[in-house]
């Protein structure tokens, strides 16, 4: 099994995670961050690994907002 092979293995498992938290929550940016790994996916299946990152950079961001209103949310709420 290649290099390749195993990326595209590791792309679709985040983008797994992220289809579980889009569930769960229902917040729009891990629907967008679920699109963009799936782009990436794509992307990576025809070495265009420059915007593969791109992509996955952008994903990121989109979780990381989601991340700092759960966070938000535990504070206001006594729980940090």
């Amino acid at each position: 099994m290649g290099a390749a092979k195993i990326y595209s293995f590791f792309l679709e498992a985040i983008q797994g995670e992220i289809n579980i938290a889009y569930n769960v929550l229902g917040m729009k940016d891990f629907e967008t961050a679920r699109a963009k790994v799936e782009e990436a996916t794509d992307k990576a299946h025809f070495n265009q690994y420059e915007e593969t990152i791109r992509l996955i950079s952008e994903a990121i961001s989109h979780v990381a907002s989601s991340g700092q209103w759960a966070m938000q949310t535990l504070k206001n709420n006594g729980f940090l």
